[in-house]
């Protein structure tokens, strides 16, 4: 396919809102990442409010199903007085980086576009210079990246000149070095659209930019000038302000500066016997009580209240936070309303009314967060937790053994008809990716032919499904008696060993090989925080008949509410969906 190149400025941007992220809970829990608040306004407001001064007037900001940032681009399109035109669009159904475009045709119509992650910070980035890197370059799509000093396993690999030849995004488990880091900031040409699949998930990375390569089509890097942070995790976050504050960004929007380095919004009271020791930013509404001490770098959010006596050092309070008296808040970050009582002590913490996920752990460096607390309740709440973690662990083990005696008369019939119908080992094994991608050997009856890996890649282009899991309905691999045992789920009665191991749960997500999820990094992190089950709720909301998308939304609604009563449901469902067959193949 040749691309028609459209010789005018880039004056239209996709802005990326949505996502499903589990690395920077709890706090993600509240909001988008896009509507955390970065210095004193939204994430968001501040890429919009850079495209404004490099020129850019023409915006869709495209998120997920929530109210919250619906809600704020409506009252910002209401309020908006520099006469930019903003549209909001949001879909319930996770259609990938790339697979969001297909919608926008009209709005993109014959013109280069921008397309900018919802997580990346641009502090004072110079748009108009990788718009002109980009039609220099005539490039089908031009993609910003960082130089890091360090080796990264989410990374970009070019050529001298700047040629794009791929991506990579390892987990943590997998190392793979590179040295350069995308931004999440793109310039397109606006016939990528015709190289983007019409139906299912389709990533940018991982799809797309392959798809552009394979085309022969050039693909260039550009090394973005300027501080910009890409946020994933919560040291991220943290470092955006404090290194922000270093450099010199001018950080506080539509504020007044009251002394060297301290900005405050409107209606704040400061107390004459504080003490303010700047870079600090105080949100409107505040109010800094007698023998406060504020030392910056530190950002205090709308309507939040400072006790007599109370220490904030280098910390990042979310609006309505509630420090009492005598209590000390040091290198931390307040979850929304939360109160530090008085006499009370944090430092280097994540503070918040909620329970982190068990396994995030933060690395012990000074100046940054190294751990997690939780107020009392949540104290209660992590205890709970804990103790449903080892009921699930005993559950597994009793239900397991059980399932393992119960099924034991069955072993010695299906190896033998298995032996019987073809040739191959009874059992089939294969590494697939554990808890926090340590990998372990799965195992199953097998179902296909002896060389069925080998012949995979013939059938690749014939596959049923979206996303990247091969499945076939007819496929041709597959024995007679590999048939009944997929239909009857008892080809996966060994991974009962797995899970008397610990190697697997009865309930959780899939357990998949890397490559398999790399299509969508943050869908693999938050999997990756669990053991893999035997059953989930992506099996039995249809099994094979289940979208891409939908296997996203479900792995990741597992993660963020697992208890041992939703596992109970899940198996007790996953019973009824086996008997009735339902998405069988």
């Amino acid at each position: 396919m040749n691309l028609t190149f459209v010789a005018n400025k880039v004056s239209k941007v996709v802005i990326l809102a949505g996502g499903q992220s589990l690395r920077l809970s709890p706090l993600s829990r509240y909001r988008p990442i896009c509507m955390f608040p970065v210095f004193n306004k939204p994430l968001i407001e501040h890429t919009i409010n850079l495209l404004r001064t490099n020129g850019i007037r023409d915006i869709v900001i495209a998120g997920s199903k929530d109210n919250s940032v619906g809600e704020y681009i409506n009252s910002l399109v209401i309020n908006n007085s520099n006469k930019l035109s903003i549209q909001y669009i949001e879909d319930d159904k996770p259609k990938g980086t790339a697979g969001i475009l297909r919608g926008l045709r009209d709005f993109i119509d014959n013109e280069n576009f921008l397309v900018i992650n919802c997580n990346t910070f641009m502090g004072d980035v110079d748009i108009n210079e990788l718009i002109a890197f980009h039609y220099a370059k005539d490039s089908v799509a031009t993609i910003g990246v960082k130089k890091s000093s360090r080796f990264l396993t989410e990374g970009i690999n070019v050529s001298a000149d700047g040629l794009v030849n791929g991506f990579h995004a390892m987990h943590s488990s997998r190392e793979k070095r590179s040295s350069l880091k995308t931004v999440g900031i793109y310039v397109f040409r606006p016939d990528v659209i015709e190289f983007i699949n019409g139906k299912g998930y389709f990533d940018i990375k991982e799809q797309l930019i392959p798809a552009l390569k394979k085309a022969s089509l050039p693909i260039y890097s550009h090394n973005i000038n300027g501080y910009c942070k890409v946020i994933n995790t919560i040291n991220d976050y943290y470092n955006t302000h404090r290194e922000g504050f270093l450099n010199g960004m001018d950080a506080a929007i539509n504020m007044t500066e009251i002394g060297d380095g301290i900005w405050i919004g409107e209606n704040v009271s400061i107390s004459p016997k504080s003490y303010i020791f700047g870079p600090v930013i105080i949100g409107s509404g505040c109010t800094i009580n007698d023998n406060a001490q504020i030392i910056g770098p530190t950002v205090i959010g709308n309507g939040c209240k400072v006790g007599k006596s109370a220490l904030v050092r280098e910390s990042i309070l979310w609006e309505d936070s509630v420090i009492e008296d005598g209590s000390s808040v040091s290198y931390c970050i307040t979850g929304p309303k939360l109160k530090i009582r008085s006499g009370e002590i944090f430092r280097n913490k994540v503070v918040v009314d909620n329970l982190m996920p068990e396994d995030i752990s933060l690395p012990p460096l000074k100046h940054l967060l190294d751990g997690m607390v939780k107020s009392t309740a949540s104290n209660i709440r992590g205890f709970k937790y804990t103790t449903s973690l080892s009921l699930k662990r005993l559950m597994d083990i009793l239900f397991s053994s059980a399932g393992l005696i119960l099924f034991l008369p069955f072993w010695l019939f299906i190896a033998s008809i298995i032996k019987l119908d073809s040739k191959g080992p009874v059992l089939f094994h294969q590494k697939r990716c554990g808890k926090n991608g340590k990998d372990f050997e799965m195992l199953k009856f097998r179902t296909m032919v002896e060389d069925a890996e080998n012949r995979q890649q013939q059938l690749s282009s014939k596959k049923d499904v979206d996303g990247p899991m091969f499945k076939l309905v007819n496929d041709p691999r597959i024995t007679r008696v590999g048939r009944f045992l997929r239909k009857t789920s008892l080809d996966e009665i060994p991974q009962l060993i797995n899970v008397l191991k610990g190697e697997m749960s009865l309930v959780g997500p899939r357990p998949l090989v890397m490559s398999e999820m790399k299509f969508s990094p943050s869908w693999r992190d938050a999997r990756l925080k669990v053991k893999p089950g035997v059953t989930g709720l992506w099996q039995i909301q249809g099994r094979s008949d289940a979208l891409f998308h939908d296997w996203i939304r479900y792995d990741v609604d597992y993660v963020k509410n697992q208890s041992l009563w939703l596992d109970l449901k899940i198996l007790f469902k996953t019973i009824k969906v086996v008997l009735k067959r339902v998405g069988a193949v």
